[in-house]
């Protein structure tokens, strides 16, 4: 397949993104084949929803109008049954989650599992990166359970484990750094911590040099090319306002497999540990990065980054160019090396 006509990428946008239920993954080959819209919608993308944001409604039926059930609170997790097309509460996003007691509109919960994990602490000393597997967990000043709350870390969110005790309750705890803190500081119970293997993180593709990704802002749109053929697509959350994502042709400048963001003044102020796999493409440091603070692409949301789901964030990570090795806390493209285009329009 040739590189997207402006006409083809237009009709990925507007089939696979808008007809399709907006759903945040896209399957390239699919849209281009004229379908309108899957027949069926696939099972929402994890088994429990956490609530990311304030007041969530609880309507019984997807539509906004809709008897009002119950009003959800942050970080409450609910189970999800199935995804469903509803009445828009927001003009890009028709999905809703069907739960045990009706109905929430899927923007503002994020799919999680409850995943527990064998501790490994002989692998602690090799300081692995590891990915928080349950809705949310609290990392504390002592291996205590009772210590006090240093943050609280959410389904997805990366860090590095640098050491394992065992806690006063009698179970392992890790010991995070990169992610969180310069230096070795809270610690969160093992068992809510899946060791990412560096398997999981070799390159894709390698043999292909030429690449190039390209964010359209207008579609909120990414796409990533092989040798002018697509290979990957998703629904992003871009920069907006005076934050919007800078336009123009770039490169990938530095990846690290975790980050700790911080940013904003007053109300618009964040501090947001773990995000998972940035992938910098400007001196500003705006970066394509995995989000679990919420679930709601197809629109401009951010500060300036390219959010899109982690799992995505992920493959972004491992297919551009330069490759970075598992150990790096921050791999900067040398001189020698030109990293993979990032185009934004």
């Amino acid at each position: 397949m040739n590189s997207l006509t402006r006409r083809q990428f237009l009709k990925l946008a507007s089939s696979a993104v808008g007809a399709a239920a907006c759903l945040p993954f896209v399957d390239v080959e699919h849209a281009l084949a004229g379908e309108a819209e899957p027949p069926v919608l696939p099972p929402p993308p994890a088994s429990l929803g956490r609530i990311a944001t304030w007041g969530v409604e609880v309507h019984t039926k997807p539509k906004p109008d809709s008897r009002l059930i119950r009003i959800t609170t942050r970080d409450e997790v609910l189970p999800l049954y199935e995804q469903t097309i509803g009445q828009a509460v927001l003009p890009h996003n028709l999905i809703w989650y069907k739960t045990h007691s009706g109905f929430v509109h899927s923007a503002w919960v994020q799919p999680v599992e409850n995943i527990l994990n064998p501790a490994l602490p002989d692998q602690a000393d090799w300081k692995f990166w590891g990915e928080i597997t349950v809705p949310f967990s609290d990392a504390r000043v002592a291996p205590d359970p009772q210590a006090r709350v240093f943050f609280r870390l959410y389904y997805s969110s990366v860090f590095r484990i640098v050491a394992a005790e065992i806690g006063k309750d009698g179970q392992w705890w890790y010991r995070l750094q990169d992610g969180i803190t310069q230096v070795p500081r809270p610690y969160v119970p093992a068992a809510h911590v899946r060791r990412i293997d560096p398997a999981e993180l070799t390159p894709i593709s390698p043999q292909v040099s030429d690449k190039r990704i390209e964010v359209d802002l207008g579609a909120q749109l990414i796409i990533g090319y092989e040798e002018g053929r697509p290979v990957k697509a998703s629904r992003v959350a871009s920069g907006y306002g005076i934050n919007r994502t800078p336009m123009g042709k770039h490169v990938v400048l530095s990846k690290t497999p975790a980050s700790r963001m911080t940013g904003g003044v007053g109300a618009d102020f964040y501090d947001l540990p773990g995000v998972p796999f940035p992938t910098y493409f400007t001196s500003s440091m705006a970066a394509i990065h995995g989000t679990y603070w919420h679930n709601d692409y197809g629109r401009p949301r951010s500060h300036g980054c390219v959010n899109v789901p982690s799992p995505v964030a992920r493959w972004f990570w491992r297919w551009t160019l330069p490759a970075a090795p598992y150990e790096a806390a921050l791999y900067v493209a040398p001189r020698s090396v030109k990293g993979t285009a990032v185009i934004v329009t």
